[in-house]
């Protein structure tokens, strides 16, 4: 029988996705993200707000289906769906910049976080390719 915290099953185990360096950062992505779209006027909830959390929430989904990939290549390819996404997150950013909406320099130090994990989604991806590096080490 599994143990249970307040009546909730607890995890026995960590799923092979969550290992990754490259996941944990874009869960920070995802929690930056969140805060700017709370900030948005409420009549962007189905335009900016949607499409920036849904982007953000995209760059960590593709990354844990891409490390259940049955191949390599296909791994590569849901990373490189990830890094188009945090492209997409950037792109929102400058939106809400333009419409007065978020600061740049509020918009600067998360795109510069999206950057790094750009960077590190970049890396791993070639690594991959060339059969250098694990599947665990991103």
């Amino acid at each position: 029988m599994r143990s249970t915290e307040g009546g909730v099953p607890k995890r026995q185990q960590e799923y092979p996705f969550e290992k990754l360096e490259i996941w944990r950062l874009a869960q920070g992505i995802i929690l930056s993200t969140y805060g700017v779209a709370r900030r948005l006027p409420r009549d962007e909830l189905f335009g900016l707000v949607g499409q920036l959390r849904r982007a953000a929430v995209s760059v960590a989904l593709n990354i844990a289906e891409g490390r259940a990939a049955d191949s390599d290549a296909e791994f590569r390819r849901f990373l490189g769906i990830s890094e188009r996404s945090l492209v997409e997150v950037i792109a929102c950013l400058r939106v809400c910049v333009t419409l007065g909406y978020v600061t740049s320099a509020k918009a600067d130090a998360l795109s510069a976080d999206c950057d790094v994990l750009q960077a590190k989604i970049r890396s791993f991806r070639r690594r991959l390719g060339e059969g250098k590096r694990s599947r665990e080490e991103a």
